[in-house]
């Protein structure tokens, strides 16, 4: 018999950890609870970051997936790409569109308008200028074990990934994600990063020099050339990892801090990105990270437990940090324990809320009750044919989820001729009910209720309005600077197990 067994009554000894509940009528919110030690020193929270009782485990994510219509997806195709852009509204208008953006930047300085002042110019511009230099397969710099003449790290999935997860975090990541890279997960590799010039247009496909193919091949370590990412093909782990971002800076949409706000994770990654590279090459394992996307990383974070889906379905929430939250993916090959997906009842919420579509500048977010297979197309028509006829139609989205599909084109479009940075206004995932602050116990109390029952969610999302949540009215934006915010912007001890946090 197990030495973690004992005759003490299970209920006695659960109340002695302090792990019970206190009545039975708390039981519809009452915290799992383990029958014995062994359970306990069998799970996967020492592997895993600190959550909530009411985020449950599953086995399959809350929005539904369709593997067998699933495919590689070129993201050359994406609405981040002035090609498929101008293909809707043509070179020039997409031009004129752009210009007007960048007459008003200096319009709005020089009007001292709130959100566009000289300080948030300055913050947006700052945050932006100094990245860590990345690579497909790191930058090598620290020596390999046979470099050092000792043998590689060797230890059990589970070993390595707490000494994983530990490192990750303690170089930037708030919370870790797992998959192994199996047929399914490979369906999320993109056959090419995003991000074509408009150009290319009337010249499609640009050349591989240009967006490298991302491909497998029968090798041992990943590498690049001019004109191609190459990925082993053997045994290999999915790693999404989470970035926060300042709820603060984004509430005061669509102005500058908020830009600042969603501009420093990208900044943050690639300093992180690069030191986990280096760990790993460190131990004698290696991992690819450089074409942007390589796996989505929404797909990552929601297949993995980091998030759920919501009503745009670029934005995917996680039930500790909510709307507003960086994912980023890697691909290794130290062998990991995958990590399941979560129902939060986030998704569920999605489908009553539509707050978002309510505060959306550009009709692009979808206001039906009940998400579909079936994606939908742009409320522009195109002016141009399609760049590839064998794309699915529309061919900003991949089809192959049951999901909410935003209207891609009308939100880019309309970012790109904002006065701001051209990258998007930024106001729903702003003023989303999720983009909440961790410290009010109300807030995880009503965190708590929705995994559990949809009956209050026209209540939240009423009580989310009154108490005034959400995007801050213009002339407050500029309240920002006066804050005393943690450094980021944002608490990285929401997800901590240890250490007094």
């Amino acid at each position: 018999m197990s030495k973690f067994h004992s005759v003490v009554s299970r209920r006695d000894f659960m109340k002695g950890l302090g792990i019970t509940s206190a009545g039975v009528g708390g039981a519809a919110l009452m915290p799992p609870t383990f029958n014995d030690l062994d359970d306990m020193a069998s799970s996967n929270e020492s592997v895993s970051a600190k959550r909530a009782w009411w985020v449950k485990q599953v086995d399959e994510p809350t929005a539904e997936i369709d593997w067998d219509i699933m495919k590689r997806y070129d993201a050359r195709f994406t609405t981040h790409s002035d090609a498929v852009l101008a293909r809707y509204v043509g070179a020039e208008k997409l031009a004129s569109i752009v210009a007007e953006g960048a007459q008003g930047r200096q319009e709005a300085i020089l009007a001292n308008d709130p959100g566009y002042q000289l300080r948030d110019w300055a913050l947006y511009e700052s945050a932006a200028s100094a990245y860590a230099t990345m690579s497909w397969d790191g930058i090598k710099k620290v020596k390999t074990p046979e470099q050092r003449g000792v043998p590689k790290w060797t230890g059990t999935p589970e070993e390595n990934t707490r000494i994983f997860r530990a490192a990750l975090v303690f170089l930037g990541a708030t919370d870790v994600g797992i998959n192994e890279l199996d047929e399914h997960h490979k369906k999320l590799v993109c056959t090419h990063p995003q991000s074509v010039s408009a150009s290319y247009l009337t010249k499609w496909p640009p050349p591989d020099t240009v967006n490298k193919r991302i491909v497998f091949e029968d090798i041992q370590e990943g590498y690049k050339t001019d004109e191609k990412y190459v990925i082993p093909s053997k045994p290999l782990w999915a790693v999404t990892f989470t970035i926060p971002m300042s709820k603060d800076a984004w509430r005061t949409a669509p102005g500058l801090v908020s830009a600042a706000g969603n501009q420093s994770r990208y900044r943050l990654r690639s300093q992180t990105i690069t030191c986990i590279q280096e760990f790993l090459r460190a131990i004698g394992y290696q991992a690819l990270d450089e074409a942007y996307p390589t796996i989505p990383a929404g797909a990552g974070a929601v297949l993995t437990g980091l998030a759920e889906c919501s009503r745009n379905s670029e934005v995917h929430i996680s039930p500790e940090y909510g709307s507003c939250h960086g994912y980023f993916d890697l691909i290794t090959d130290l062998p990991l324990v995958p990590t399941k997906p979560v129902d939060a009842g986030i998704f569920r919420f999605c489908h009553d809320c539509q707050k978002c579509v309510q505060i959306c500048p550009a009709d692009s977010l979808p206001s039906e009750k009940e998400p579909s297979w079936q994606p939908t197309k742009s409320s522009i028509s195109p002016v141009h044919p399609p760049l590839d006829p064998n794309m699915p139609d529309p061919e900003f989205h991949n089809p192959g989820k049951k999901i909410f599909w935003k209207d891609n084109v009308t939100c880019n479009l309309f970012g790109k001729g904002q006065i701001g940075t051209g990258s998007g206004c930024k106001m729903c995932q702003a003023h989303c009910t999720f983009n909440v602050n961790a410290g009010a116990i109300v807030h995880q109390f009503v965190k708590a209720t929705l995994s559990t029952t949809s009956v209050f969610n026209g209540l939240f999302w009423r009580a989310d309005n009154t108490f005034g949540y959400g995007l801050k009215p213009e002339e407050d934006r500029e309240d920002w600077w006066n804050q005393s915010l943690p450094a980021y912007g944002f608490s990285t001890t929401v997800a901590a197990r240890d250490g007094g946090h």
